[in-house]
């Protein structure tokens, strides 16, 4: 007879009667086994709970973000309209008689840019694409060089932080008002408060005017 007074007791009585530990494993392991789907529905729940919290975080963090690229977006567009005639007035442009026909500001040209741009696109002249382009240029203006009667245009995209495809929707712009004023010339260019490097060099590359300014304080 086996007396067990101990733990020792009990693991010595095992490692002498080997169906003894089997017994008690199969036991063992069978309470752990039958344990198994609810510990795992617990750790579905909770990873679950944590996958929806983290979703809700990131949602939130892009609303903030996406309203922030607004304010920003919305600034930097009055700020281009309050110094437009300055700018292209000014160095490197030196132009004259500048007048707004997209911006910021609603002025009375822009009624008849519209109407110009709805019979080119009638006409078949410009795509559909290449209206929606130009109804949603940041700003357009027509204005004259110092030495010259000859109207031309520019087309202008702002953005804080002006990027490669700030600088390709200007080109767009620039082409698609060449098609519908007939060849008219057509300057392209992007304003905002910053640029890196490699994106100025590609603005220079499609002769695209960079425009950098600062943010009001």
């Amino acid at each position: 007879m086996v007396i067990i007074h101990t733990a020792e007791d009990i693991i010595r009585a095992m490692d002498e009667n080997p169906e003894w530990l089997e017994a008690v494993r199969a036991r063992v392991l069978t309470r752990e086994v039958l344990e198994l789907p609810r510990r795992f529905e617990e750790l579905r729940a909770v990873v679950e709970q944590m996958a929806a919290t983290q979703n809700a975080m990131l949602a939130t963090q892009k609303r903030h973000t996406d309203d922030l690229a607004g304010l920003k977006g919305g600034e930097v567009e009055r700020l281009l309209g309050k110094q437009i005639y300055g700018m292209l007035g000014g160095h490197p442009l030196r132009m004259r008689s500048v007048r707004v026909l997209r911006g910021y500001y609603w002025t009375h040209g822009m009624d008849r840019f519209n109407g110009a741009l709805e019979e080119a696109n009638d006409a078949g002249k410009i795509s559909d694409v290449q209206h929606d382009r130009l109804i949603h240029t940041d700003f357009i203006a027509l204005m004259r060089r110092r030495e010259s009667p000859e109207i031309l245009y520019i087309v202008i995209e702002a953005s804080s932080k002006i990027n490669r495809h700030d600088v390709d929707r200007a080109v767009q712009s620039r082409d698609a008002m060449q098609v519908a004023f007939d060849g008219a010339e057509v300057l392209a260019a992007v304003y905002g408060w910053e640029i890196s490097d490699e994106d100025r060099r590609y603005a220079d590359s499609v002769d695209a005017t960079v425009f950098i300014s600062a943010p009001e304080r």
